[in-house]
């Protein structure tokens, strides 16, 4: 039997699927807030307070870690992601992996140098849903790609911005692009291809805060598709994955599509996956529609599937899911993004190779 793979977690919601994988064992937290005893305390695990207290421990053999998820404020992910890949540890990293361009290639630069790895915490690559899309848009099913149309909408409440969490309404830390629509643009990316030009419109604040809440999204893939994407944490609206699909517990899922995706051969709408088509084909406006049923789709939380990822990745045996150059090129899309309203103008995207 292979032994469990020790990790160091930070963020809580990460807790239960490394509880839950046999082929992990959650080794200690770091939580320096006053409930971090009794968090510790109710999973019987050592607590510390800082990185620094890991590291030092690990040197005197007091405890055994092998791989870090590091689930932090957004700016702290880069300098703890190369104190880990400089001490030996492999890392999974949430989204972002970094606020800016400059600060994620040098994350690259300290996993390039070091003898382990980098994965990007974006697990809806992992969700059923998306595996099935990609598997309809892979198989050629809808021929050629030629526009896409998505949305991620939803209404925050004000305490999400408020307390330890203040950093999520500041900028450069905080604001609907790189908290949410980091997730987005990278399943367009994982989805359809590079994006090489976009240009975005900023709706209006309704909170005050220094950071955009809601905006109009196109976007230039470099294989010639197009799309639309309306961005928005301000709106009361179930049209967001989360609802979508059910991903996450504390969203009451609503069943609601929120991306439409349309080819030469067929169209679907996600998450619904339902295939319409020409019957006969290839058809035109006046000739019948064929809607084909989804396949089911698989039971298994993203969380865990991106841990068993995670695990493999650290023993050698699997590649990560969203290595952090893949992760990079969403950043920079996002930079592109943010100057695009700045300007007023379109942006072209520079996608590194």
């Amino acid at each position: 039997m292979t032994r469990p793979l020790n990790l160091r977690l930070i963020g809580r919601r990460h807790t239960e699927h490394v509880i839950d994988e046999p082929e992990a064992e959650l080794s200690c937290i770091v939580d320096p807030t006053p409930s971090g005893p009794a968090f510790a305390e109710k999973h019987s695990v050592k607590l510390f307070k800082s990185l620094e207290e890991v590291l030092e421990a690990r040197k005197k053999g007091e405890v055994k870690v092998d791989g870090c998820i590091l689930a932090t404020p957004n700016a702290t992910h880069v300098p703890l992601g190369i104190q880990c890949l400089e001490e030996g540890l492999h890392v999974l990293v949430e989204k972002p992996m970094s606020t800016d361009i400059p600060t994620g290639k040098q994350l690259l630069d300290a996993e390039a140098k070091s003898s382990t790895k980098v994965l990007v915490g974006q697990h809806r690559r992992w969700n059923p849903y998306i595996v099935n899309l990609k598997t309809m848009l892979d198989s050629g099913a809808l021929g050629k790609i030629l526009a896409v149309s998505g949305l991620w909408t939803t209404l925050k409440p004000q305490d999400y911005y408020e307390g330890a969490t203040e950093w999520r309404k500041a900028p450069n830390t905080g604001g609907t692009i790189l908290i949410n629509l980091v997730h987005d643009i990278d399943l367009m990316i994982y989805l359809f291809g590079d994006i090489v030009r976009v240009y975005c419109e900023e709706g209006v604040s309704t909170r005050g805060h220094p950071v955009e809440e809601t905006g109009a999204l196109t976007m230039k893939f470099a294989s010639g598709t197009v799309g639309t994407f309306i961005f928005s944490d301000a709106t009361a609206s179930p049209y967001n994955l989360e609802s979508a699909t059910g991903e996450n517990p504390i969203f009451p899922k609503a069943s609601q599509n929120c991306y439409t995706i349309m080819g030469t051969h067929g169209s679907t709408a996600f998450p619904e996956l339902r295939r319409f088509s020409y019957s006969p084909a290839p058809g035109s406006w006046t000739d019948t529609f064929s809607p084909i049923d989804p396949i089911p789709v698989e039971d298994v939380p993203p969380f865990t599937k991106q841990l068993k990822n995670f695990v493999k990745m650290c023993k050698g045996e699997e590649e990560p899911n969203c290595s952090g150059l893949q992760a990079l090129k969403t950043i920079i899309t996002l930079e592109a993004v943010k100057e695009s309203i700045k300007s007023g103008k379109p942006v072209d995207v520079e996608v590194p190779k």
